[in-house]
């Protein structure tokens, strides 16, 4: 694993350096827009789900769109019927996780729906009372410690959310309301449109945002 220095060195250079292929994506998707409306994955890491633009500030993984997602969206107001953003939005300090939501809520469609996962806390205090267990990405033998290597990732999260915290960051954002996914169906698979995802860690918190 790198370390979080040379990730944050990485990604201090890269917000800058993806900025032409951002505006080459924006002036793309507006001459092209699709009529249902784009599915978007933000943050996709590793997980290239096909039937999505899957976008990424990683330049070295399977990517269909080279972005920093602290940057505007390359994409026109109300052009997306979905958006997918699952464990990213903890590695935005506040200010930047709810510009985020801002650029989310921007770009879905009237019924578009949002799905968004990230670490819950409650799930790190189950593991902190012994209830759960987490050994990634340092293991630890006492439960309090390992919850909060859970929460802080080596140093890669740079916040910790519980529904009420979501749900205040996404209304500051501009939604009118947070269904909590996960309080129903834990990390449950579920198709929007012609896409179906719902691969995020057991524990994860996940919502849904209407557009």
């Amino acid at each position: 694993m790198l370390s979080q220095q040379l990730k944050n060195a990485y990604f201090a250079v890269a917000r800058y350096l993806c900025m032409p292929s951002t505006c080459i994506a924006s002036l793309k998707h507006r001459m092209k827009p699709p009529q249902e409306g784009f599915d978007l994955h933000l943050g996709c890491g590793h997980k290239y789900i096909p039937g999505m633009i899957n976008a990424d500030g990683n330049r070295f993984q399977k990517i269909d769109l080279w972005i920093d997602l602290r940057n505007r969206l390359p994409f026109p107001d109300r052009s997306c019927r979905f958006v997918y953003s699952s464990h990213t939005l903890e590695h935005l300090f506040p200010d930047e996780a709810i510009n985020l939501l801002q650029e989310i809520r921007r770009v879905l469609r009237p019924g578009g729906t949002a799905r968004i996962a990230v670490p819950s806390v409650d799930h790190a205090l189950q593991v902190a009372h012994g209830a759960a267990v987490e050994d990634w990405p340092r293991p630890f033998a006492d439960p309090v410690a390992q919850a909060v290597n859970y929460l802080f990732c080596e140093g890669q999260h740079k916040y910790a959310y519980t529904y009420s915290i979501l749900d205040a960051f996404a209304r500051k954002a501009g939604f009118q309301g947070v269904a909590d996914y996960s309080r129903e169906h834990g990390v449950e698979p579920k198709k929007y449109g012609e896409v179906v995802v719902g691969d995020e860690p057991p524990g994860s918190l996940v919502v849904e945002l209407a557009g």
